[in-house]
Parts: structure tokens; sequence; C-alpha cells
């Protein structure tokens, strides 16, 4: 592989990643811009990129959480996957975006191993969401075990990512 596609040596302006957090939330709060989350997610997007406050972008993450517990979905539709898939990636940017420098230049190298988490991160949480989804549309007047399972499995993965996080600042 090149160096150039193996981003060894290729370097952006910093504010170039503001620019892509930007156009992520804006898009993935264009999915439901019929209502006032999506609005909403859009706008702290754009103030996100804008602005020197970047954590105004985990408040569009949450607008768009909530955005998307206000419609109807089912394991069929690919909003909630969408949606889930731009919040890792929103999350990933914004974080390199808060510790970065706006003025300074940047190694495209530095999101290959968050994004190489973010993405096992975000295939595990797809197919929870697809199997919670597949079991919500499902008629019963109780708990299935499945989603018993999903909400186990999604409880484990928040604490490997806890403990993982707590050996790397002791």
């Amino acid at each position: 592989m090149s160096r150039v596609l193996a981003g060894a040596g290729v370097e952006v302006p910093a504010w170039a990643i503001r620019v892509a957090l930007g156009v992520v939330l804006i898009a993935a709060g264009a999915l439901h811009a019929g209502d006032a989350w999506g609005w909403l997610a859009m706008s702290l997007g754009a103030l996100a990129a804008a602005s020197p406050w970047v954590q105004l972008a985990w408040a569009a993450m949450l607008s768009l959480a909530l955005s998307e517990l206000t419609q109807p979905a089912g394991a069929g539709t690919w909003h909630p996957y969408a949606v889930l898939a731009a919040v890792v990636l929103a999350h990933v940017l914004a974080s390199r975006a808060a510790i970065t420098p706006v003025r300074a230049r940047v190694e495209l190298r530095i999101f290959r191993r968050p994004l190489i988490v973010a993405c096992v991160i975000a295939l595990t949480s797809e197919l929870l969401l697809a199997l919670t989804l597949w079991e919500r549309g499902r008629s019963h007047p109780t708990w299935a075990p499945a989603t018993l399972v999903a909400a186990l499995a999604l409880l484990g993965l928040g604490a490997l990512l806890f403990l993982r996080l707590f050996r790397r600042t002791e």
C-alpha cells in the first residue's frame, strides 16, 4: 500500500476536522429535519463546527438520539442505523477537534486507531440495534429473551470500554 493511501505523512489543516464534524452532524440532523430535535441537531452541529465550543457536538449527538426516539422504527428502516453510524463518526471527529488547536496541521494517521475502535463499536452496536428493533416489532406481552440478551450485551460492551479507559488513566 502506498504511503498516501496509508495516510502516512498526509497532513490537513485542523479546521478540516471541524468542517467534517459539521458536515456529519448536519447530514445526520437532516434525516430528521421534520421535527424539532433534527433542527436542533443541525443547529448545534453547525455551531460546534464554527465556534470554539466543540463540546456542542455532544449536545447535537444527544438531540440526534432523542430525535430517533420520536420516530417509529423497525428492523427494516435504515434511519436508526445511519444515525448511529453518524454519531459514532461524529464522536471520533469531535474528540480529535477538542484536543487539536484550530490553526494546527494534523496527519491523517491520527485517525487510524480511533476509527478502527469506532468501527468495532459501531458494528457491534448496529447488530444490537437490529436485534432490538426486530424484537420490538414482534407482538408479545413480555420481554423476550433476545431483548434481554441484547441489553446484557450492550451493558457488557459498555463495561469493557469503561475498563479499558480506566486502565489508561492509572
